[in-house]
C-alpha cells in the first residue's frame, strides 16, 4: 500500500486544491480563523471587508460585510497595508449583514489597529 492510500478526506482535499489553485476547504492550522476580521479580494465582486464565518475553495461567507469600492491604505498603498493600518479614505458600502463571495482569491487577516478606520469608513 502506498502512502497515497493512506491519505485522509482532508489531505486529500488539500492535495486537490494545490492542483485546482482554489483554497483550501478546511482552514489549516495558524490560518486565518472564523470570527477573524478580513478583507476579501476576488475575482469579480471587488473588495469585501467583514467577519469571517468560513470558506469552502474560492467562495468566503461573511458576516457584517462592506463591500470596499475604493480606499486609500493610512501608510504604504495595498490591500494588506489598509489590512495592517487601516484607511485613510475611500468609498465603503453600509454593512450587509451576510454576504458569499464567490471566486475569492486572497483572504487578508485584519490587524485590530486597523479595525475602527474600516468599520467607521463611509460612502463619501
Amino acid at each position: 500500500m502506498s502512502n497515497l492510500d493512506k491519505l485522509t478526506i482532508g489531505e486529500a482535499r488539500q492535495l486537490a486544491s494545490l492542483f485546482s489553485g482554489a483554497l483550501p476547504a478546511q482552514p489549516a492550522s495558524g490560518s486565518i480563523q472564523p470570527g477573524a476580521r478580513v478583507i476579501v479580494r476576488s475575482r469579480d465582486a471587488g473588495v469585501q471587508y467583514g467577519v469571517l464565518e468560513g470558506y469552502e475553495g474560492s467562495t468566503v461567507h461573511l458576516r457584517d460585510a462592506r463591500q470596499m469600492w475604493s480606499w486609500t491604505a493610512a501608510q504604504g498603498g495595498t490591500l494588506i497595508d489598509c489590512a495592517r493600518h487601516g484607511v485613510s479614505a475611500g468609498k465603503f458600502s453600509d454593512k450587509a449583514d451576510a454576504v458569499t463571495v464567490i471566486g475569492a482569491c486572497a483572504i487578508i487577516a485584519v490587524h485590530a489597529d486597523a479595525v475602527d478606520s474600516l468599520e467607521s469608513r463611509k460612502w463619501k
